[in-house]
């Protein structure tokens, strides 16, 4: 089997001219776990406290490196510049970094030179499956910033012979579809919500499948209904990618098998632990998400509890890469609301509603005993309430009258959820 895009990208990071075994790869990561654990404790007065029992020559596992103590969101909140391991004159990019449904400050995260190169270098192998020579990704994400997303993503295709016309956040499907039109493009790269917009307009408009080639579904939770929609529309690959902004964006991406999101393991170490206990879980088993950026020597990251629940795919995939897989279907671990009758899931209602005919996207809020949509798109409200009456809790409350659905179709080519905040079901008026 002749090597990977990925496996070419991992072979070069990790300066060899051979693609590693697992048992080497996973060699190469303790030795740089322990070099990171070293420099963090004497660069950042956060990880001289938070670490102070800890040392690199102490970790002679990975098992090992599992019982350091786990970093939370308001930690990396509440002090960022306690995390610099270096001096301010080295960083790069500052981001600022504000979560939909959280209050108080926002999370600024460091960047130094060699992290944006380091995301980059990612992005031009990662893309390698999707874009071809010559070819152009039309990216629906912002790109006017240095150091952003659509400027990381022009660098990375350019290595390649193509490019990248970022266009910014989706606000119009039609005007998305003109875009793709007037630059030829032949690979798409955005959110899932913004992507279907995309596809049902493309559809709508008549033309022909193929044209665009592959898409890339990133930024935010992917349903699998979203997948499954814009493919058949499209008439193309879909790949998907996970990534944080913490960790500077990539983090897993798909490769040609589609098989699971390989993980960026030189740079984003992903642990899977219990929810309760922090320990590690086997592949295969979903649990709690903590990260940790072996490389990142700014503004490093050591075991740092995501919000994500994942698990990583036992077995090898089909394209034979060392790398491990994380399944697509990551989803957060605050995503439920309360109803009388029960929990009610966004994962569960993304993949009723997505799935529906017609259905091009959706925004929800409860208030008190009403569930309130928006959906846009060719669609009934009565095909959207019998599609509702699927999810067991929703039919329960409607049969007992403890809950009311209200839905609003606004027939529009805008998402239902302006700019690129992350999808939840929003609680009150």
């Amino acid at each position: 089997m002749g090597r990977t895009p990925l496996d070419s990208w991992l072979a070069g990071r990790m300066d060899r001219d051979t693609v590693p075994t697992v048992s080497e790869l996973h060699g190469w990561l303790l030795e740089r776990l322990k070099e990171l654990v070293d420099h963090a404790r004497h660069g950042s007065p956060f990880y001289r406290r938070h670490l102070a029992d800890a040392r690199g020559t102490d970790i002679t596992s990975l098992e090992d490196f599992a019982r350091l103590p786990i970093i939370a969101s308001e930690q990396l909140r509440s002090n960022p510049d306690g995390l610099l391991s270096v001096s301010r004159d080295e960083i790069e990019r500052v981001v600022t970094l504000s979560s939909s449904g959280t209050t108080g400050e926002p999370k600024r995260i460091f960047h130094t030179a060699d992290d944006l190169e380091a995301t980059t270098d990612f992005f031009s192998w990662g893309m390698a499956n999707m874009v071809e020579p010559g070819g152009t990704a039309l990216v629906l994400l912002p790109g006017a910033r240095p150091g952003g997303v659509g400027q990381l993503l022009n660098a990375a295709l350019s290595r390649h012979g193509s490019r990248a016309v970022a266009v910014g956040e989706l606000t119009d499907a039609g005007a998305a579809v003109d875009h793709c039109l007037a630059e030829n493009a032949t690979c798409v790269v955005g959110s899932p919500a913004h992507v279907n917009l995309l596809a049902h307009a493309w559809e709508a408009r008549g033309l022909p499948k193929g044209a665009i080639r592959s898409v890339l579904l990133c930024w935010d939770v992917i349903p699998d209904a979203v997948r499954k929609s814009v493919a058949e529309r499209l008439g193309c690959r879909v790949f998907r990618h996970w990534g944080m902004i913490e960790t500077g964006l990539g983090g897993a991406v798909e490769c040609s098998p589609g098989s699971g999101m390989h993980l960026r393991e030189t740079d984003v170490y992903v642990e899977i632990v219990d929810p309760r206990t922090g320990a590690l879980l086997p592949d295969g088993e979903f649990g709690d998400m903590v990260v940790t950026t072996p490389l990142k020597m700014g503004m490093p990251i050591i075991r740092y509890r995501t919000g994500d629940v994942g698990r990583i795919l036992a077995g090898e995939c089909a394209c034979g890469s060392p790398l491990r897989r994380l399944d697509p279907l990551v989803r957060r671990r605050q995503d439920s609301v309360p109803l009388p009758s029960g929990p009610l899931a966004l994962r569960e209602l993304n993949e009723i509603l997505y799935g529906v005919p017609g259905l091009a996207d959706f925004a929800a809020r409860l208030d008190e005993d009403t569930l309130y949509l928006t959906v846009c798109g060719r669609v009934a409200r009565e095909t959207v309430l019998d599609a509702l009456k699927r999810l067991p809790v929703v039919a329960q409350g409607l049969a007992d009258g403890s809950l009311g659905v209200e839905i609003e179709n606004r027939h529009a080519a805008a998402p239902a959820v302006p700019g690129l905040e992350k999808r939840r079901i929003v609680i009150g008026s």
